[in-house]
Order: structure tokens, then C-alpha cells, then sequence
């Protein structure tokens, strides 16, 4: 089997699994239902649900297991009460990713400043309001968007950038035959383009390793606090996501307020702005390493 497949079916099995969960709440007796991911690689599962009731809503821990091709979910507080677990299909055979955005930057400009507004509009005072984690959370796909756009852009149309992109895990170990390389010469950059989709641009500790290895330069502030606040919001990000705000042993962030959505925007708009800046001054100096190149040559 060829590299390409190989890697495809690694990506495959560990894509998650689209899932709806349901179940009528054993305290008021709403319906409880979700749309979650079960992790490709994992066998079992763990997810915070809560009730659909206006007033009060339940939350409930879902044990999501796997066996055999089939799910199947369990309340952790009351193994008595039945939980259905439907496969989502989302495939479409006409689909395919598309390609990066061209002008990310500014289309990251563009949203932040929308998020802005939209942060002095609906955020609320308190840590705790819903509203501010849907922010916080908009805030992460806005940053993701922007990173995946970027680097993706970047590799697809430079040489030297798919070069060091085979440090990737999942590529560092590949090895293609000559057969291939002559029947696919674009092999080497549909892998990294493959690749590169697979990843999550919210990991902001593996975004920052491939823009230092790709470009030369981290983009995580030097600054200690503001460092840590960045690696903190990671976690926080998947709590509010995942469990409703709650962090794996149930206690509710009560701390994404106006002031720290702000902070956090703030952090991310310098972050792009350094990846901006890196990926010019890489440009630039492959175009005068190019043109002393050409030089050498007698061009």
C-alpha cells in the first residue's frame, strides 16, 4: 500500500465520530439531548449534558462507549435511565476541503473587530454567563481560522515550507518510492496539505511549534502571565465547548468576563500579527537568497 493510503487511513480512523445523545432528565424529566464527537482513536468517552429545561437546566456526566462498530451511553449517576446514541452521517460525496482563504490577515482583522463589538454589545459583568463562553469560544474559531488559512496557504505555495513541514508527526517517517514521485509529483505537498488539515489549530502549543519550525519564529508572548493565560485558556476553551463551562472534575469557570475576553483577544491579535510578520520576513529572505542564487549562476 502505498504512503499516501497509509496516511489517509491513519487520518480516517482516528477522525471522530459524529453522535446524538438523548435521554429525558431523572430529576425534572426534560429531554436532554446533544450532538457530540466521540474521538476516533478512544473507546470510551466521557461528556458533560445538560437538560433542556428553561428554568433550571440539569447537568449529567455520559459515558460513551464503543464496541464492536456500535455506541452506546450510560448516565454515571443513574445507570437506570436509557440513553440513546445515534450515528450522524455527515459524509457528503461531493465535498471535499476546500482550500485556504486568500487574505486571512485581513479576514482576521475583519472578524476580531465584529467580535469586539459584539463582546461590548451581549457580553455580561459576570465570569459565569453563557454569553461570554459562546464569545470565548468565537474567539478560538476566529484565531483557528486564521491559523489554519495561514500556514496552510503558506505550505501549499512554497517549497521550502512543505520542506520543513515534513518535521510534522505523521510525515517525518514517511517514505515514498520513486514509482510514485513519477506518477504523483505533487505528492510531498498533497501530504502536507493532508496533514496539516487533520490538525487542531486550537492547540495553540502545536501551532506555535510548526510556525517556529515553518517560519522561523514562535509567535507565544515572551511574557510569562501572558503565556501561562494563553496555555490556560486551551483547557478552558474545550470546558466551555465540551462540559458547559465545567472542568473535568465539575467546578464551573466563573472568570471569562468582559476584561479577560478582551485580554484574551488582545493575546490572539498579537499572535497573528507575529505570524504575519514572520511569514513576510521569510518571504523576503528566500527572494534575496533566490536573487543571489540566480546571481552565482551567471543570471
Amino acid at each position: 500500500m502505498g504512503s499516501m493510503s497509509e496516511l489517509m487511513i491513519e487520518r480516517w480512523s482516528a477522525e471522530p465520530v459524529h453522535v446524538e445523545v438523548g435521554f429525558l432528565c431523572p430529576v425534572c424529566g426534560h429531554p436532554s439531548a446533544a450532538f457530540l464527537e466521540f474521538p476516533g482513536d478512544e473507546d470510551d468517552h466521557i461528556e458533560e449534558v445538560s437538560c433542556l429545561n428553561p428554568e433550571t437546566d440539569h447537568e449529567w456526566t455520559v459515558r460513551l462507549r464503543k464496541k464492536g462498530g456500535f455506541y452506546s451511553g450510560q448516565l454515571e449517576q443513574h445507570h437506570d435511565v436509557k440513553v440513546s446514541v445515534s450515528m450522524l452521517d455527515i459524509s457528503d460525496d461531493d465535498w471535499d476541503e476546500p482550500l485556504p482563504e486568500p487574505g486571512a490577515y485581513g479576514i482576521f482583522l475583519d472578524a476580531m473587530q465584529e467580535w469586539r463589538a459584539n463582546v461590548s454589545a451581549i457580553g455580561e459583568a459576570s465570569g459565569a454567563s453563557s454569553r461570554n463562553r459562546m464569545l470565548f469560544g468565537t474567539l478560538y474559531s476566529i484565531g483557528e481560522a486564521y491559523f489554519s488559512d495561514a500556514i496552510i496557504g503558506a505550505a501549499l505555495g512554497d517549497p521550502e515550507v512543505q520542506r520543513r513541514m515534513l518535521k510534522l508527526d505523521g510525515l517525518k517517517d514517511k517514505q515514498i518510492s520513486l514509482e510514485t514521485v513519477l506518477d504523483k509529483p505533487d505528492i510531498v505537498r498533497e501530504m502536507v496539505k493532508t496533514t496539516l488539515q487533520g490538525l487542531s489549530f486550537h492547540s495553540l502549543t502545536l501551532v506555535n511549534w510548526i510556525c517556529e519550525t515553518a517560519f522561523g519564529r514562535a509567535i507565544l508572548p515572551h511574557d510569562k502571565i501572558d503565556r501561562s493565560l494563553l496555555m490556560k485558556s486551551v483547557n478552558k476553551r474545550h470546558d466551555c465547548v465540551h462540559r458547559n463551562g465545567n472542568d473535568k472534575d465539575g467546578n464551573k469557570h466563573t472568570d471569562i468576563d468582559q476584561d479577560y475576553l478582551r485580554k484574551m483577544g488582545t493575546l490572539f491579535e498579537r499572535m497573528a500579527q507575529s505570524l504575519e510578520s514572520s511569514m513576510r520576513d521569510a518571504e523576503v529572505k528566500r527572494f534575496f537568497e533566490d536573487l543571489e542564487a540566480q546571481h552565482d549562476k551567471g543570471l
